[in-house]
């Protein structure tokens, strides 16, 4: 009877060793799993982070670029001094009265200003279209802009625009 006894405590050990290998490979398991959906969702934040910043930055060209083009006439578009930085002018004709658009940069945002020059124009109610610490016009040649965009992390992109 004794060495039953003695083989039910052995078993006893086996089993809890048993239990205790099963316990510590469900928690590594559950380890390694909550480690892979946090890299998981640092990578999805950062791409989706990256994709809205270029996603500011190419809606910012296409805007500016299409406006420029779709006012491609003598003496319509020009580069000004607003508010203490370069803003793009667009001058035309409404039901007999001339009025101008501003695109420039004001507060961390790139806005559109359209106004009647009698008027004072205000930087602050134009219309914000997107973020972007800083943008230049320069006027490369009578058909060519030179604009540079300083997106909201400070990455300057550089793009040309030909009227055409």
């Amino acid at each position: 009877m004794n060495k039953d006894m003695g083989r039910n405590k052995s078993n006893n050990a086996f089993h809890s060793i048993d239990t205790v290998f099963v316990l510590i490979l469900f928690a590594v398991f559950v380890i390694m799993a909550l480690f892979i959906s946090a890299s998981g969702a640092l990578a999805y934040k950062n791409s989706a982070l990256q994709m809205e910043e270029r996603f500011d930055r190419q809606t910012c060209i296409s805007y500016i670029t299409a406006k420029i083009r779709s006012n491609n006439e003598n003496e319509k578009i020009s580069v000004v001094d607003f508010n203490g930085s370069k803003a793009l002018c667009i001058t035309d004709r409404y039901e007999q009265a001339v009025y101008k658009t501003y695109i420039y940069q004001y507060e961390g945002m790139i806005r559109e200003l359209f106004f009647n020059p009698e008027a004072v124009p205000n930087p602050n109610i134009g219309s914000p279209l997107t973020k972007a610490s800083g943008i230049d016009f320069l006027k490369e040649s009578d058909n060519l802009y030179k604009i540079s965009l300083t997106d909201a992390n400070s990455k300057t992109t550089d793009f040309y625009v030909n009227t055409l």
